[in-house]
């Protein structure tokens, strides 16, 4: 197994490591070299005293460069020291995507909670099969949550994950998914 399963005084608390891949790594970390040239050529136009000429369209240009290389730039560090931490305590699940320490977390009330599965991700445009290489979004572990279906443990593979969410269900008795007519 890949990720580690702790029991404390705090709940039980399962650590998934995001999926490594050496060739996306490499591949992104030279990207990131001359995605930065760019961006210091890109910049040092605009602020030179030199005549007013393009700089509008430069600095349009430049906002798209940052942003995508700013993409590139968490998915090359989430792939290096990304982490998800899962806690179930008393009386919620707290989904947390650490990486260095920062990150959002998620909490969801135990009760509120429905259908925990293991489902695999759907491709395409509505799904978030896009950005799987990166392990970025999504994951193999999806529950519903007040009309929502919510996914984690994205650096999981499909027996992994099965074994997680069987151990989560050990843990607590999560209701199933009403029936649709």
């Amino acid at each position: 197994m890949r990720s580690m399963i702790t029991g404390g005084p705090e709940g039980l608390e399962i650590v998934i490591p995001a999926r490594r891949s050496l060739l996306v790594l490499l591949f992104l970390g030279a990207w990131l070299v001359g995605w930065l040239m760019g961006e210091m050529t890109a910049v040092a136009p605009l602020f030179s005293r030199r005549p007013a000429g393009l700089e509008g369209l430069l600095l349009i240009w430049l906002i798209f460069w940052t942003l995508g290389g700013g993409l590139a730039a968490y998915i090359w560090l989430w792939m290096l020291v990304g982490k998800e931490r899962i806690l179930m305590g008393t009386s919620a699940l707290h989904v947390k995507r650490d990486l260095l320490g920062l990150g959002r977390r998620w909490t969801y009330e135990f009760y509120k909670i429905r259908n925990l599965r293991v489902a695999p991700q759907p491709a395409g445009p509505r799904g978030t099969g896009n950005f799987k290489f990166s392990g970025v979004m999504g994951g193999l572990i999806a529950l519903e949550y007040e009309g929502k279906t919510i996914r984690f443990g994205a650096g999981l593979d499909e027996a992994e994950a099965q074994l997680i969410v069987e151990r989560m269900q050990q843990r607590y008795a999560f209701g199933e998914a009403p029936a649709t007519a």
